[in-house]
């Protein structure tokens, strides 16, 4: 599962890098930047819930933050 995880960042990522290449190359006038744009605030929803649901299916388990006490 955690692979399916790193995989769908990498995608997030990859089409964030879309949406800059086409941004820089057309001088925001071209369609391309939304639509990556887009894929990318789709992918990222669907990330979290994918996330949401593999914690409630106990596929991942989340772990908390140890504190140390100061002094």
């Amino acid at each position: 599962m955690k692979y399916v995880i790193v995989v769908a960042l990498l995608f997030v990522l990859f089409s964030l890098g879309q949406a800059l290449f086409y941004l820089v190359k057309g001088k925001g006038q071209s369609g391309n930047t939304v639509k990556f744009l887009t894929v990318r605030i789709i992918a990222s929803v669907v990330l979290f819930l994918l996330i949401l649901l593999a914690m409630k299916m106990g596929w991942v388990v989340p772990h908390g933050i140890k504190m140390v006490p100061a002094g």
